[in-house]
């Protein structure tokens, strides 16, 4: 829940804002840590307006690949005995970015000025995200922060990689769809055509009158074909930002063949190593959901989690909340259940995700390697059935003379 305070900070200037927190208390609490003295707290509430801006605001000025080494340089430099601020005051000199520099420089000064780590990071959740700043907070508690900032990087290294898969696999079949796509067009609108003149106004077969009749719309519609093919996919990506559809579509994709399997498998390796860190750092259970459920894309599975999540609050296992859905494989759940039988929750988690990044690996190179012969089938099927029916007349031709 979003909260809108004003206050005064430590330097004695007024401040407002919004923070996030689950009640007014926790609220306070955190700008306590940020060392602002809060005077109004009030929830924030969303209007329609704004709420349907927020899902087309832009992503984060910082690319995943300059948070990592941030965060290992960062880590490296405070083991070494470099303090906070220094560490970051040179982070920030080196750092070409100038929209990372300046993040950079404001959260120096709000350490300076006697706030905390975690609490400097909390003003910028679209850069950070919840799982970095709350492993970072739990590491300033318990004064393991260079362990907490080499836990984070690793955890960076390893989402990139498996994010890096899932592009992967997606990417040949997308290019290769458009490709298709263009080529059938061209030849509707260009080959056809062309072929159709040495026919004159003899009658054709009526396959091949159906092939010219789409090939004239074709031509025809040009422009409203284009838009279409340029619109689609920003409709989708539109689309996909609202909640009640996803709530439909995000299960249907977890049950297709292939692209299933890697949307589970991803998501579990994710999962389980994201809760894997925030248990080992310290963080509770229940935050540590809350976060995971986050950092899950797919709305299916987050329930799933979330489900857990009430399930623990109510004194039942985590097993019982992911298994009521029926999402996470049989597998992932005795290995979680062993964990909180043995109390090695942390160590269990982890090598899930490591058997799951390899089932990624598998599920990559099965996408691959089936989509490819599938499409160019595809693909060449389509091609084919055009050749056949613009050259049908001069087979019945060749017929016809072979029969005199």
């Amino acid at each position: 829940m979003k909260y809108r305070y004003s206050g005064i900070s430590r330097t004695r200037e007024k401040c407002s804002g919004i923070i996030e927190a689950e009640d007014p208390i926790e609220a306070r609490v955190r700008l306590r840590a940020m060392q602002i003295r809060p005077m109004v707290i009030q929830e924030s509430k969303t209007s329609s307006l704004e709420s349907f801006g927020s899902k087309l605001t832009l992503g984060s000025p910082v690319k995943l690949k300059q948070l990592i080494i941030f965060t290992r340089q960062l880590s490296s430099l405070i083991d070494s005995g470099v303090s906070v601020v220094k560490a970051i005051e040179l982070l920030q000199v080196q750092e070409a970015n100038k929209a990372f520099q300046k993040i950079l420089g404001d959260i120096k000064n709000s350490i300076e000025s006697g706030g905390t780590l975690a609490g400097a990071l909390e003003k910028y959740p679209h850069v950070f995200g919840e799982f970095f700043i709350r492993v970072i907070e739990a590491g300033e508690i318990s004064g393991t922060l260079d362990k907490s900032l080499k836990s984070v990087g690793e955890q960076l290294e390893k989402l990139a990689k498996t994010k890096a898969k899932v592009i992967k696999a997606m990417t040949y079949p997308a290019i290769t769809l458009v490709a298709s796509i263009v080529a059938v067009v061209f030849l509707l609108i260009k080959v056809i055509p062309e072929i159709s003149k040495l026919y004159g106004s003899s009658k054709l077969p009526d396959i091949t009158v159906m092939v010219l009749n789409l090939s004239n719309w074709f031509q025809t519609n040009l422009i409203i074909l284009v838009i279409g093919i340029v619109a689609t996919p920003i409709a989708i990506m539109f689309v996909y930002r609202f909640d009640a559809f996803r709530d439909v579509w995000d299960p249907i994709v977890l049950r297709t063949p292939l692209f299933g399997q890697l949307a589970v498998r991803s998501a579990v390796a994710r999962f389980s190593r994201t809760l894997s860190t925030l248990v080992a750092s310290g963080v509770p259970l229940l935050k540590g959901f809350e976060i995971c459920s986050k950092v899950i894309s797919n709305r299916a599975l987050k329930k799933s989690i979330q489900q857990a999540a009430t399930g623990v609050s109510e004194g039942k296992s985590i097993v019982e909340g992911l298994s009521q859905l029926g999402h996470f494989p049989p597998m992932v759940l005795h290995m979680i259940n062993i964990g909180e039988m043995t109390g090695r929750l942390d160590e269990l988690l982890s090598k899930v995700a490591e058997i799951y990044d390899d089932e990624v690996d598998n599920s990559v190179d099965a996408v691959t390697s089936l989509l490819q012969p599938v499409l160019i089938i595809f693909v060449g099927g389509i091609i084919l059935f055009l050749m056949i029916a613009m050259y049908m007349p001069i087979f019945n031709l060749g017929e016809k003379m072979s029969g005199i």
